[in-house]
């Protein structure tokens, strides 16, 4: 569809290529490359793979580049939800309360972080929490990338749908708990009531549920970026799948 059209501007560039050599990536002579190119470098330990998160389009249903993603200022709100704390000492609160602009992902919550130097909760750090609707014991853990200044200082740790939490996941050797499909929707590692809800549906219930159980303290009008892919405009949503990664030191070292 595209490819007149890029010719085209190239040409206007002043690219001096040989057109009668044109070739599309999807060429048999191009994809054999490709192939003999790729199981050399597996062949040689350069290529590898593993479980890591990515931008997913569920319009499109594949990964976009970082390059392809825009970040629109939109119109949201603050959820505060309260975790029971599990036997409370004396001076400690019954329920921690975490702020979020993503309710849904509280089904893949695995903690809940609060800052080392944060006084209000330095006595729940080592405790551990109920997380609502699932009954998944999960631990109060600290780390400095907490902002103590900001919602309530309590942050839902999500490592499967949120690429700093994956981080503090690593350093905390939490569980990753993907909660979506490609297409958006719930899937089979949330409660029953969930699986095969759309994302926003889902969003809607765990609210109403959350305050049927009096475990929702309040709501916030809240101004936040969300990611949107350029070509379909669509939410990009963190989603941890299988993807392949090359070892680039190996094959720079001998450019440097």
């Amino acid at each position: 569809e595209y490819e007149s059209r890029i010719l085209g501007q190239l040409k206007q560039m002043g690219c001096s290529c040989d057109w009668q050599r044109t070739r599309f990536t999807l060429d048999e002579t191009c994809a054999r490359a490709v192939r003999y190119t790729f199981f050399d470098l597996f062949e040689k330990n350069l290529i590898y793979r593993g479980k890591r998160l990515v931008n997913w389009d569920t319009f499109l249903q594949t990964t976009v580049s970082d390059d392809e993603v825009f970040n629109k200022t939109t119109k949201g709100h603050f959820w505060h939800f309260m975790y029971p704390v599990i036997d409370p000492h004396d001076n400690e609160p019954a329920h921690i309360i975490v702020a979020t602009t993503r309710p849904e992902t509280m089904l893949g919550d695995t903690a809940v972080a609060v800052h080392p130097d944060d006084e209000r909760y330095q006595a729940l750090v080592g405790a551990t929490v109920i997380l609502p609707l699932v009954g998944r014991e999960i631990p109060v853990i600290a780390d400095d990338y907490v902002d103590k200044e900001f919602g309530t200082g309590c942050v839902k740790i999500t490592p499967a749908h949120d690429f700093n939490h994956n981080e503090m996941g690593a350093r905390h050797d939490l569980a990753l708990i993907n909660i979506l499909n490609p297409d958006a929707s719930i899937n089979d590692n949330a409660p029953e009531p969930y699986r095969g809800l759309d994302r926003l549906d889902a969003r809607e219930k765990v609210v109403a549920d959350l305050e049927a159980l009096g475990l929702l303290e309040k709501i916030e009008p809240h101004k936040l970026m969300v990611p949107r892919g350029d070509r379909s405009d669509a939410v990009i949503e963190p989603l941890l799948t299988d993807q392949w990664f090359v070892k680039i030191q190996p094959l720079a070292d001998p450019a440097i």
